[in-house]
C-alpha cells in the first residue's frame, strides 16, 4: 500500500508506523491508516526529537 500522509517503513511483511513529528516508532503491523500519526510527546508539544529538515 502507498501512504500519502502516514510515515511507514516497510521491511518484508512488516510495516512499521512512525510519528510524523519526530519519527519515533508507534506501531507494527501489515497495514496502517493513511493519516498523520503523532506520538504522545509530539501531541503534547514536548517532543525534542523532531525530524531534521534537509538543506
Amino acid at each position: 500500500m502507498d501512504y500519502e500522509h502516514a510515515i511507514v517503513k516497510v521491511e518484508g511483511n512488516v510495516a512499521t508506523l512512525l510519528c510524523n513529528g519526530c519519527g519515533i516508532f508507534i506501531a507494527e503491523g501489515k497495514e496502517h491508516e493513511d493519516r498523520e500519526h503523532y506520538c504522545a510527546l509530539c501531541m503534547a508539544g514536548n517532543c525534542k526529537a523532531k525530524f531534521k529538515k534537509g538543506n
